[in-house]
């Protein structure tokens, strides 16, 4: 069993200058960097696509969160622990949210997935692993909740 909770906060040394426009969190889906050359930092969030738990403004563009906060409950068993490879089936509880300033921030303000999984371990190739979740909420700009997601992880450990 783990659990996690992380929080991740970006400022400003100058408020009068406020946030660089880049190095931003963008927090959603399996958690796997896409290429960018903005800095940014993508978190994990089973259930939703990737990135689209990030503020957006009036027209729809995501604008990369400079808070979020994420609560994790994972439970795995054991199939098979074979040198050759390690099965484990799993179950998760996830919440989390971004925020684009300090100032709209509510810890309890959260966006809730559950869902389960497999992961293959084999010394080859790595961890390898599939995870059905569902989402509990609607994504930033809609109004229905998101529901089924599928996601690949490739080499993220526990």
């Amino acid at each position: 069993m783990r659990s996690l909770s992380e929080f991740g906060f970006m400022g400003a040394y100058n408020q009068n200058r406020g946030s660089v426009p880049f190095e931003r969190f963008y927090l959603g889906g399996d958690g796997m960097a896409n290429f960018a050359m903005d800095g940014r930092e993508t978190i994990q969030l089973r259930g939703y696509p990737n990135n689209s738990l990030t503020p957006i403004n009036n027209s729809g563009e995501q604008l990369g969160a400079t808070i979020y906060n994420k609560f994790s409950l994972e439970m795995r068993y054991p199939i098979t622990l074979k040198a050759s490879a390690s099965i484990y089936a799993l179950a998760f509880l996830e919440a989390g949210s971004s925020y684009e300033s300090f100032k709209n921030y509510n810890p309890f303000s959260l966006n809730r997935s559950a869902g389960v999984g497999l992961r293959v371990f084999m010394p080859a190739f790595g961890l390898l692993g599939i995870d059905f979740a569902k989402g509990f909420d609607a994504l930033p700009g809609q109004t229905a909740p998101n529901g089924w997601e599928t996601h690949f992880i490739i080499g993220q450990q526990f």
